[in-house]
């Protein structure tokens, strides 16, 4: 008889098996980044740019970025929208996503639901698209 026991932290790390997850989440005081590895794999490097400031973690499972109102008010352009930089590397290989992002309370609901309006710029377009809150999203790898 065959027993294979997995311990959290210990799994192979090849690159081809990993999934890059970014997650966005808001309400009326906040806003929070999260970037991890599923499954969960120490990576070489996690990066959450935004506001200015990079905050790059080296041998870590997860990354996360709290920012406050006041904070937000104050990386927003004329328009409402921030940048946002994430990046992940392990062995050699790369994931990343850029964008622009606004971040709005959805009117007309009971509940206190946000919406993210993301623009992401590919061929000198910028692609809007809608994520409503709680939002993940997979990174692709970068070439």
């Amino acid at each position: 008889m065959l027993i294979t026991i997995a311990f959290a932290g210990c799994q192979d790390t090849n690159p081809s098996m990993t999934i890059i997850s970014l997650q966005l989440d808001s309400d009326d005081e906040s806003t929070w980044i999260y970037i991890y590895s599923i499954p969960r794999v120490k990576m070489d490097n996690l990066t959450i740019f935004v506001g200015g400031v990079n905050e790059t973690l080296a041998s870590v499972f997860s990354h996360q970025k709290h920012i406050s109102k006041d904070e937000m008010e104050n990386i927003t352009d004329e328009d409402g929208y921030f940048n946002l930089y994430v990046a992940a590397d392990l062995k050699k290989v790369f994931w990343d996503y850029n964008c622009k992002i606004r971040i709005s309370q959805l009117e007309d609901t009971e509940d206190d639901k946000y919406i993210a309006e993301v623009l992401v710029e590919e061929s000198d377009e910028e692609l809007p698209s809608i994520w409503n809150l709680p939002h993940n999203k997979a990174l692709e790898f970068r070439e």
